[in-house]
């Protein structure tokens, strides 16, 4: 990102926040000073723009992060820190935008079932939904490859696109569970 485009991008996604961030960092941090909060905000500040923005999605959050881990790190410098500190430091727990442990599994599973739903399809649905999605092949160029007719393609995309968005508004079944009754039973035949 070029200096300009960059000043520009601090100035929208970050500096909006700076009164949030420091009221924040005020509210849960009793033992810092005003002085501190503000060396706090600059280091911040400073870290924010030594990143590779383009891979932050939410600069708000990121922001929060980077102080909690500025005052993190002030506070390890520390020779004498107040008890207080410490307890309101565990307390600042700030979401992370990055996705969870959670939300990676279920994407995974999510991907999963489309790649399911995908090949599912009948061959030529299958064909040309693939050349139209992952390809990025006209309509045009679809028939051209198949050797079809535009309006057939059209039809096979249609009905492609239809069974996908079916299956993929089912809830996904859940791995049936077997109950320690069930293993025991089966234990003793």
């Amino acid at each position: 990102m070029e200096h300009e485009s960059r000043i520009r991008w601090f100035a929208r996604e970050v500096l909006p926040h700076e009164s949030d961030v420091r009221r924040w960092l005020s509210s849960r941090i009793r033992g810092l000073a005003m002085c501190d909060l503000d060396e706090v905000v600059q280091e911040t500040y400073a870290r924010l723009w030594a990143v590779d923005t383009d891979g932050i999605n939410d600069a708000r959050a990121y922001l929060f992060v980077i102080a909690r881990r500025v005052v993190g790190e002030t506070v390890r410098r520390s020779r004498i820190v107040p008890i207080e500190t410490v307890a309101d430091i565990d307390a600042l727990h700030v979401a992370d935008a990055g996705p969870t442990p959670e939300r990676r599994l279920s994407g995974r599973e999510e991907v999963e079932r489309l790649h399911a739903a995908i090949a599912a399809l009948p061959v030529k649905c299958r064909q040309a939904f693939v050349m139209k999605k992952f390809e990025s092949l006209s309509q045009r160029e679809i028939s051209e490859r198949m050797n079809i007719s535009e309006s057939t393609v059209e039809k096979h995309l249609a009905k492609a696109l239809k069974t996908i968005m079916r299956e993929m508004s089912k809830t996904p079944a859940l791995p049936a569970r077997s109950s320690g009754n069930d293993e025991r039973r089966q234990r003793q035949r």
